[in-house]
C-alpha cells in the first residue's frame, strides 16, 4: 500500500490509522484493527490521536461528517 498524501514524517502507525479511522464506523474497522497489530499500542494510540485531529478538522470543513462521533469516542478510549 502506497499513501503519498500526507507525504512526510508521522507517528509510527500513522497510515494504518487513517485507514483504520475512515472506515469508522463499520466492521471494516474491526478487521483492520486485527490486521494492523501496531494500533494497539502506545506508538499506535499516538497515530490515533493525530489521525482524530487530522481528520476532525477536516470534518469541521464539511469533509466526511459522518466520522465525527466515532472519532470523538476513539479518542476518549485512548486517552483516560
Amino acid at each position: 500500500m502506497l499513501d503519498f498524501e500526507g507525504f512526510g514524517l508521522a507517528p509510527v502507525g500513522y497510515d494504518p490509522d487513517l485507514l483504520y479511522a475512515y472506515s469508522l464506523p463499520p466492521q471494516t474497522a474491526a478487521r483492520i484493527r486485527a490486521e494492523f497489530p501496531i494500533l494497539g499500542t502506545p506508538a499506535g494510540y499516538t497515530a490515533s490521536l493525530v489521525v482524530a485531529a487530522d481528520v476532525l478538522q477536516s470534518a469541521s470543513r464539511g469533509d466526511h461528517p459522518e466520522l465525527t462521533e466515532a472519532l470523538r469516542t476513539l479518542v476518549k478510549s485512548v486517552v483516560p
